[in-house]
């Protein structure tokens, strides 16, 4: 803070005449006059107003002199700055006493040391509020050291002085019991400071970045308060507005007690070693990713991509877990180097690694080893053949043609060779050579294929793949057709009902098994179309039903998990019912338990929706899931169907005939309906009404899958007229 500046004062005012007694500076003055210690009176301004005759002796000049001018006129060019912040927190009124060692100049050129007792009193102690006087009271005393002392700490100052100038740093010393920070003139231009702005508007909180405050404040704290030195980057604002990273270095200076009395210390420019920091470990992260990354395609190298399979490999033994690796190779790579030279080749095995990256699950990893070959780790593998489906992707992402950045259109196409564990080996080694061997038996089958280590392997994955093209050209093409199971109740041959059961008979496959074909739409997505598809023709059987004098006639459609996350079941169902003017008891959806208590599905709270709209609600295949009745309760259930195996089994020896048993008398004694799947024989039919079953439906007695019109007129040839 600058010297306050005041209007010149009359020749009268240079001395200190206190307008009336008890005055503390007339005390002060009454009292100092005759004292042997330099005593002296300075205005706010700095100007000598009384002075002792002890003060002639300390500042080499006569008394009168003095009167004639400044503190500041006295004071060390060195000392400028700190006698600025001090003086400054007297004239603010912050502190009304300090003390300080600092220098004066005499007039032959000598310094001298002097320690001060600065204190500014109060106008008039007995007013009502207090003011503090316009004065300064100051006692001195000289601490000067012998010549030999003073030489060296001259050349001391010196040395520290070309230090810091030659190092461009700039030091600070923060006075701990008076809380005065004396700054060196280095430590403002650092700041691009010039003249009295840098103690004006310097604070170093204020202009301490908010993002390093709380980090460097605890360091400053931790310095004091313990034996650690501080040593911290941080940014700080420059006069002009502008950020710049600075390195301070400091510590306390303790006396003899361990007690902190100075905070002292040098600041650094610190910005281009910051950038050069930051550059170096950019470049360190950058050798550390080529280490263990391909330079051309930025996939992992065999480095990393033997670390990983190791890892996946331990991680699938410890969890009991499947994972399948892919190894692929192009095709014609070779006549693409040798005709369009090395460039193109490289650009062609970017796009490739690019392509390829698009293909892959969440979790998969994709690894260049070297040349035209490429891997795959494929982990959490729920069935070999989802390998199969990676395969496809793959050979169909890079079927299409390339075009190089010369313009020439580049038709490559890849071999694919498959390997699973544990079936094919539990170790990295013996994974990579199945999966090699297997890659070098796709290439015989004529390239552009895919091949399993194994030949039965292979033979079903080209099965299901077969299955899948022809499966997605019947839905497209709607070639599926609907048949529907009667279902009877105990006691009657009179059906209260069937079960819709989607069938596909290919123009070249002849008839497929819905067991077979069903997990093929479920893992490639068309199972949410056949559901639909099959529902909605259900709906209209219902309905035709109903229309045709079938008043109770109801429909049981099989839903899959699929359907729950892939779309709004609810609405499909809902909407299915008022297009076709049916009420909710027309329709009964099946599903299995795993779906029921599986909450990511949803299908809990989506089933209860429907059965509030009263669609009837089964639980499909009961008891060769989860066999839990405990949590029937809470599900949103009326009826469970008895998986068709434990049926079988009744009338044989074994314990078939006791679960049938035991899941009726419980299903009954949670209010559920049971029906029976599978019945085949009377012995069967008989046993499970003894039960008190309440349904059934089988291939006993006219009970086949049958088109819709054949169950309508089985009703009305069995109804009682």
């Amino acid at each position: 803070m600058p010297w306050r500046q005041f209007p010149p004062h009359e020749k009268q005012d240079t001395a200190c005449r206190p307008a009336e007694p008890g005055c503390p500076v007339a005390a002060w003055v009454d009292a100092m006059t005759g004292f042997e210690q330099p005593a002296y009176v300075l205005a706010l301004d700095g100007r000598f107003v009384w002075v002792n005759e002890a003060c002639a002796g300390l500042f080499g000049r006569p008394a009168a002199e003095l009167l004639r001018l400044r503190f500041q006129d006295l004071t060390h060019p060195d000392d400028h700055a700190g006698d600025r912040q001090r003086i400054g927190r007297l004239i603010a009124g912050e502190v009304r006493w300090l003390r300080a060692d600092k220098r004066f100049l005499r007039p032959d050129g000598s310094t001298v040391w002097v320690r001060l007792n600065v204190h500014r009193p109060w106008r008039d102690p007995a007013a009502a509020t207090p003011e503090l006087a316009e004065r300064l009271l100051v006692l001195a005393r000289e601490i000067g050291l012998d010549d030999a002392g003073r030489e060296a700490l001259q050349r001391s100052e010196r040395q520290l002085t070309l230090a810091l100038e030659g190092s461009r740093a700039g030091s600070w010393d923060w006075n701990l019991q008076t809380d005065i920070v004396e700054y060196s003139a280095g430590f403002a231009q650092l700041l691009g400071y010039a003249g009295d702005d840098f103690h004006r508007d310097f604070r170093f909180q204020e202009r301490l970045h908010p993002a390093d405050r709380l980090r460097v404040l605890d360091a400053v704290h931790d310095a004091l308060d313990g034996p650690h030195a501080f040593d911290e980057a941080y940014r700080l604002r420059r006069f002009d507005g502008r950020w710049r990273w600075f390195r301070g270095r400091g510590m306390a200076i303790r006396d003899a007690q361990g007690v902190a009395r100075h905070f002292s210390g040098i600041l650094f420019d610190w910005h281009d070693q910051r950038r050069q920091q930051l550059q170096l470990r950019r470049n360190e992260r950058r050798m550390a990713h080529l280490a263990r990354h391909d330079p051309l395609t930025g996939l992992p190298n065999r480095l990393l991509w033997n670390e990983r399979l190791a890892a996946a490999l331990a991680q699938a033994q410890r969890h009991g877990e499947r994972l399948a690796l892919l190894m692929l190779d192009l095709d014609r790579f070779k006549d693409v180097n040798d005709t369009l030279g090395h460039a193109t080749g490289d650009a062609l095995l970017a796009a490739v690694g690019a392509r390829l990256r698009q293909r892959l699950r969440e979790g998969d990893t994709l690894a260049r080893l070297g040349g035209d070959e490429f891997v795959v780790l494929m982990r959490r593998l729920r069935d070999p053949a989802d390998a199969a489906a990676l395969a496809r992707d793959i050979l169909e992402a890079l079927a299409s043609p390339w075009a190089s950045p010369r313009g020439h259109e580049i038709q490559t196409g890849v071999s694919v060779g498959i390997a699973v564990a544990p079936e094919h080996g539990t170790e990295a080694e013996t994974l990579m050579g199945a999966a090699d061997a297997a890659l070098y038996r796709a290439k015989e089958l004529g390239r552009g294929t895919f091949a399993y280590f194994t030949q039965e392997l292979t033979q079903a994955a080209a099965r299901r793949m077969e299955l899948e093209a022809r499966l997605r050209r019947a839905v497209r093409e709607q070639k599926l057709a609907l048949q529907v199971q009667p279902q009877f109740a105990f006691g009657t041959r009179v059906p209260c009902g069937g079960e819709a059961l989607v069938r596909w008979h290919d123009d070249e496959l002849g008839p497929v098994s819905p067991a077979e074909f069903i997990p093929v739409a479920e893992a490639c997505g068309l199972i949410d179309a056949i559901g639909r598809w099959v529902l909605e023709r259900s709906l209209g059987i219902v309905a035709a039903w109903r229309r045709a004098g079938w008043r109770q006639a109801r429909i049981a459609v099989n839903v899959s998990a699929r359907q729950f996350s892939q779309g709004d079941l609810v609405a499909a169902v809902l909407g299915g019912l008022d297009a076709h003017g049916l009420p909710g008891d027309a329709l009964e959806l099946e599903v299995t338990e795993s779906v029921l208590i599986d909450p990511g599905a949803g299908a809990a709270a989506a089933l209860a929706r429907l059965r509030a709209a009263g669609v009837s609600i089964a639980i499909d295949d009961f008891g060769i899931g989860y066999s839990s009745l405990g949590y029937l309760h809470n599900l949103p259930v009326d009826t469970v169907k008895i998986d068709r195996s434990f049926v079988q089994g009744l009338g044989q020896p074994g314990s078939a005939g006791r679960l049938c048993a035991a899941i009726v008398a419980m299903a009954h004694h949670l209010h559920l309906g049971v029906v029976a799947e599978g019945v085949e024989t009377a012995a069967q039919h008989d046993a499970l009404q003894v039960m008190g079953c309440d349904r059934y439906q089988g291939y006993w007695q006219g009970g086949r899958p049958t088109e819709a019109m054949e169950v309508l007129a089985c009703w009305r040839a069995s109804r009682p007229t």
